[in-house]
């Protein structure tokens, strides 16, 4: 029995947390069963704990569709549900009918919010099941600026709600990293996700730090964007074709919906709005498109027109013609055949390309990038150096930049998890699936 029927099996009778390391592809088979739940004409809401996420799912986010506003915890949405009681009783409508949630970016999402979810789901007589995507050894949950919570050990994880110890979720961890067959490498990124700094990962980063790689001209991740649009404007100003402006193509279809609410989802996309490109420009994709190209894949662009862009594989020269990719804006609603939809408010659409001699660690995420180099120079945010490192597919063409002292030190800073996380993988128990 495969993965995605595993899963769809063990979804019949309870609620999924479905988590494992960078790699291992959690977003593919999430989709996979998306995919089969729809095919089966299956009700089921797909959710984003950010703006990011919802895009990358083709999804909403969860402050979005539970109608939580601005809410963090339980006073604040008291507050807001007084100004949005018919909302609230179309969302318990869609709640009621639903066979699958999906959330995904789970580690993103605090304990109170977990709560505010399943106080949502209780209200609207939710009878389905619950398929929660991420690891907790990633992205943490994200702290108001006024909040005495440290990053770390205090921070408030969806694990340590009462709204999770309810659900009662079967954890499953995918154990197989897909994005590289390199079995050494593997072990480093195993030991770098959960905060193993020992002599052996030592060595091999400062491996990776020395080394030289022949690639031409291979990525550059940092960790800030000022670095990586200064490099990326510096070599595009460099080439000598013309300068071609691509706006994306909106279709607005909602009148209702605010300027302020665009204008986020339209930053949260993996697009630019307006996109700059010479022909000769190196590019790399930032979409999946399944049998044409996948998100982290490098080329050069060949020719430019209006209606699609030609260009030609980094690693194969094996040309493609790139049409403009779809984003739509949805929100979900019952209808006449009483049937969970999503309907479309605001369309946007544009070439998946971005300009590839740098990026930052945050745009790559859900990225294989086959040449590359991590500047690790301006880490400030825990996972961000895992994240940066688990975007290679092959250790012999991905070089560390760290040009300053005490190296291993700096690792030890940077290499860190939560003690609460370690905590919780340790005494859970969970059905390994490779």
């Amino acid at each position: 029995m495969n993965r995605l029927e595993r899963c769809i099996k063990l979804l019949k009778g309870q609620n999924i947390f479905l988590t494992g390391g960078a790699g291992t592809g959690k977003s593919f088979l999430t989709k996979q069963i998306v995919t089969k739940y729809i095919t089966a004409k299956k009700n089921i809401v797909v959710l984003g704990s950010t703006g990011i996420s919802a895009v990358n799912i083709n999804g909403q986010t969860i402050h979005s569709f539970f109608i939580f506003n601005i809410s963090s915890n339980f006073d604040e949405l008291e507050v807001s549900d007084r100004y949005n009681k018919s909302r609230i009783k179309d969302l318990n409508k869609i709640i009621s009918k639903l066979d699958l949630l999906v959330i995904d970016e789970i580690s993103m999402v605090s304990s109170n919010m977990m709560d505010m979810i399943v106080y949502r789901l209780r209200n609207g007589g939710f009878k389905g099941r619950i398929l929660v995507v991420g690891d907790f050894f990633q992205l943490p949950p994200i702290v108001k600026k006024n909040s005495s919570n440290l990053l770390f050990d205090e921070a408030l994880y969806a694990f340590e709600s009462s709204g999770w110890d309810y659900l009662n979720f079967l954890n499953i961890n995918l154990t197989q990293i897909k994005r590289t067959s390199d079995k050494e490498f593997m072990e480093i990124l195993s030991k770098v996700r959960i905060g193993e700094v020992d002599n052996k990962v030592l060595s091999y980063l400062t491996r990776l730090k020395d080394q030289v790689i022949k690639a031409n001209e291979p990525t550059i991740l940092y960790g800030r964007n000022a670095e990586a649009t200064r490099l990326n404007r510096q070599k595009l100003q460099a080439l000598p074709q013309k300068e071609f402006v691509i706006e994306s193509q909106k279709t607005k279809r909602d009148s209702k919906l605010s300027d302020k609410r665009v204008a986020s989802w339209i930053n949260s996309l993996p697009v630019e709005d307006s996109l700059l490109l010479k022909e000769g420009a190196k590019v790399i994709f930032t979409t999946n498109k399944w049998g044409s190209y996948h998100n982290g894949q490098r080329a050069i662009i060949e020719h430019i027109e209006d209606d699609h862009i030609v260009v030609s594989s980094l690693k194969t020269g094996k040309l493609m013609k790139v049409d403009r990719f779809e984003f739509d804006l949805n929100k979900t609603v019952v209808d006449k055949d009483n049937e969970v939809k999503n309907e479309s408010q605001y369309s946007l659409k544009q070439f998946p390309l971005r300009l590839c001699y740098a990026i930052t660690i945050h745009k790559s995420q859900g990225m294989s990038i086959d040449e590359l180099i991590c500047n690790v120079e301006n880490i400030f945010a825990t996972s961000q150096f895992y994240v940066a490192l688990s975007r290679a597919t092959n250790p012999k063409s991905l070089k560390i930049e760290f040009n300053r002292d005490y190296f291993d030190k700096y690792l030890q800073r940077v290499i860190q998890v939560s003690d609460t996380v370690k905590k919780f993988y340790k005494i859970e128990k969970f059905e390994e699936i490779e």
